[in-house]
């Protein structure tokens, strides 16, 4: 297994092995700018299972996931109560 290094968030990183998918080929977000062109940024990377998370880049929607737990689904529905209830 061969071991590639990268530079991630200020330091050098080993990744477990090279990506399967060369970056060329990711493909891009497409979601529409202000312009009115689509993104040319690549989508956010899973590394885990080498594919796009869900096809957006990191400022259209690639890295909002929501909350994963019922403890972050009950923090968010607290959360909107206390908006509905100020308005």
């Amino acid at each position: 297994m061969p071991f590639l290094a990268g530079y991630a968030w200020g330091r050098t990183v080993l990744l477990a092995e090279t990506p399967k998918e060369t970056r060329k080929n990711r493909g891009i977000c497409g979601a529409k700018t202000r312009q009115g062109t689509p993104c040319k940024a690549p989508p956010v990377w899973d590394i885990a299972v080498d594919k796009a998370i869900n096809g957006r880049c990191k400022l259209h929607g690639g890295l909002s996931t929501g909350p994963l737990t019922e403890e972050g689904r009950e923090a968010i529905r607290a959360s909107n109560k206390r908006r509905v209830k100020e308005n």
